[in-house]
């Protein structure tokens, strides 16, 4: 009998159904901690979806809003830096010569092209007396192409076209600041250039090439000889392309324009932006990951402060049950669990939070949201990952506590 009374009693196996059980019990005892203690990771793991959600978002944006800048304008002039001279029988060299543009709009990716003439030194005038209101405007000589090109926004009238080009009618489209000062307020009234009139076919206001149109006044290509004397510049092709196309245009319409000598050609061609693009979506994603990390990690201390608090309060309740022959792998398996179910129940809840929070966001902006659902599953597996690791310490603390000494407390 003594013997039989001195004998140790046999340490218990704790099932895992076991385990479980003890872990909710612990967990659903005192609710309002647990819940108090979820909140770090709930935290943490909505602004990890929410800040990962709106940033997935906004470097779509991002995408869209530089497919829609992307630079469609290509350039072409004569490389050697020398005026063209400008004559009565034939002032455009070879290279900007209609035939020549016909094949620079046959490249892939061209939507329109011509040539277009700078020509300073003139004044518009109202009237054909010296007394008559007169400015100093710049005017730029424009085939049909090149005007589809610039394609300026006309808010009254019309363009001129390919027939005005071809009889060589004397013809003009003013800037809405030009005929604002020269007191043009409807087309089909005349102006003066150079003590001739020209007919104002159209007024416009912006176009989508060559800003400097918006300080000039248009007129058909077919005038510039006789209006062109010795203020003229060097012609000058513009090419309107399709979004992305530029960079390839420009590679090959110099060899289009001039296929015996495209090196005598100086071709400005805006280079693509996928690679600032790329940088921008690059350093947004970095920047959301490092927040969301730091936000993780906060989680993870919040639960740890928790569990090393709740298991200081239960050092009585661990001595207890060691001494009722709990092992100790199953208390610290216990402890573990409990924190690891308070990461899990708060990522679980962070992530819908974090959904919410980029759909509110999105819809708030008129954005189409973007949602990863891995980064929902990737949140909850993450608060779970923050509670163990966070329970880790404080349970292996616990059970390296005598169970007398921890009876005594």
């Amino acid at each position: 009998m003594t013997g039989s009374r001195n004998k140790a009693l046999p340490a218990t196996r704790l099932r895992t159904a076991d385990l479980l059980t003890e872990a909710w019990r612990s967990i659903a005892r005192t609710p309002w901690r647990s819940m108090l203690t979820a909140v770090g990771t709930l935290l943490s793991a909505a602004a990890f979806v929410a800040t990962l959600g709106i940033s997935g978002t906004i470097n779509q944006q991002v995408s869209a809003t530089f497919d829609l800048r992307r630079a469609t304008t290509v350039t072409v002039e004569a490389g050697n830096g020398q005026r063209a001279g400008v004559e009565t029988d034939s002032f455009l060299p070879e290279w900007a010569e209609p035939q020549r543009l016909d094949h620079a709009r046959m490249l892939s990716g061209v939507t329109a092209a011509g040539v277009r003439l700078g020509i300073d030194g003139h004044t518009i005038a109202r009237g054909p007396n010296t007394f008559d209101t007169a400015e100093p405007v710049p005017l730029i000589a424009l085939d049909d192409g090149a005007l589809a090109a610039m394609d300026p926004r006309v808010v009254l009238g019309r363009s001129f076209d390919a027939g005005h080009q071809q009889r060589g009618d004397h013809v003009i489209m003013l800037a809405a600041g030009t005929a604002e000062r020269l007191r043009v307020a409807r087309t089909g009234v005349a102006v003066y250039v150079g003590g001739r009139a020209y007919t104002v076919t159209g007024i416009y206001d912006d176009v989508a090439r060559g800003p400097d149109a918006l300080a000039a006044a248009l007129v058909p290509l077919s005038l510039a000889p006789e209006l062109a004397v010795e203020g003229a510049q060097l012609p000058q092709a513009v090419v309107a392309t399709l979004p992305g196309a530029a960079a390839q245009v420009g590679a090959q319409i110099a060899l289009a324009l001039q296929p015996n000598a495209p090196e005598t050609l100086a071709v400005v061609a805006p280079p693509d932006p996928k690679t600032l693009r790329q940088e921008v979506e690059g350093g947004v994603t970095q920047l959301s990951l490092l927040v969301s990390v730091i936000a993780l990690v906060v989680g993870a201390v919040s639960i740890g402060n928790a569990a090393m608090a709740g298991i200081a309060q239960r050092t009585g309740e661990i001595g207890l049950r060691q001494a009722l022959g709990a092992r100790r792998r199953d208390i610290f398996a216990q402890l573990l669990g409990e924190t690891t179910a308070l990461g899990l129940l708060g990522g679980a809840a962070g992530a819908g939070v974090g959904i919410l929070v980029t759909v509110a966001v999105s819809l708030s902006n008129r954005w189409q949201p973007i949602l990863d659902l891995r980064l929902a599953v990737a949140a909850v597996a993450a608060g779970a990952l923050a509670g163990a690791l966070a329970g880790f310490w404080p349970a292996l603390t616990a059970t390296r506590i005598p169970p007398a000494q921890a009876l005594n407390r």
